[in-house]
């Protein structure tokens, strides 16, 4: 499979480009600066384009068989990059006749999960600290849940570094999930999700 990764330079998405290239699928890493990525492997290519150059975003959708959006922000500032990514990214892909498409949201974004069972988080981190990053990525996710692309938007909570430990749960609403996880098991699960059924066109919250 032709797999495009936006925001392959960040943590979750060079778990991601990794676990494709060792499932020997050919990898296309899309990144603003291709520097990041200083070693050449066999299936991988990188391609230079930014969130807010729909030509780009064109050039490197061409030929692909699904697309992974690993992107995530930059700055806690109120913004628009997050809705202009997925409206670009949405119109190349419909250009392109590619309709497979997994993408990294956030617990309390697009989905329906359950408050998180953190006080801290439930009454400060998200209404306060994360406002103005949600408010963009669900402007972004109402251009997806529109499209018809067949999508799966991933919505995990807190996440860590560390290696994968597996045990990955899911549902649709959050309950009785843990709500934090490893990156690279963040990765695993969307990597799945690029040709399992189960949670197509859904918001499926994530956790152990």
């Amino acid at each position: 499979m032709n797999v495009l990764v936006i925001g392959a330079t960040g943590q979750t998405g060079r778990h991601a480009v990794n676990q494709l290239l060792a499932q020997g699928h050919e990898v296309t890493a899309f990144a603003r600066n291709p520097s990041a990525f200083t070693e050449r492997r066999e299936h991988l290519r990188v391609a230079q384009g930014d969130a807010r150059d729909s030509e780009s975003i064109d050039r490197a959708i061409s030929g692909q068989d699904a697309v992974l959006v690993a992107f995530g922000p930059r700055s806690l500032k109120k913004g628009d990059v997050q809705e202009v990514l997925m409206r670009n990214v949405i119109a190349a892909m419909t250009r392109a006749g590619v309709t497979r498409l997994v993408n990294l949201s956030a617990w309390g974004s697009g989905g329906a999960a359950v408050p998180p069972a953190n006080l801290i988080a439930r009454y400060f981190f998200i209404p306060v600290v994360l406002r103005r990053v949600l408010a963009d990525k669900r402007r972004g996710e109402a251009h997806l849940f529109d499209s018809t692309l067949h999508y799966v938007n991933v919505c995990p909570a807190f996440l860590k570094n560390g290696p994968g430990r597996g045990g990955v749960k899911a549902s649709i609403d959050g309950r009785g999930l843990k709500q934090c996880m490893h990156r690279e098991d963040l990765a695993a699960f969307m990597v799945a999700q690029l040709t399992d059924d189960t949670w197509l066109r859904k918001c499926v919250a994530i956790g152990y």
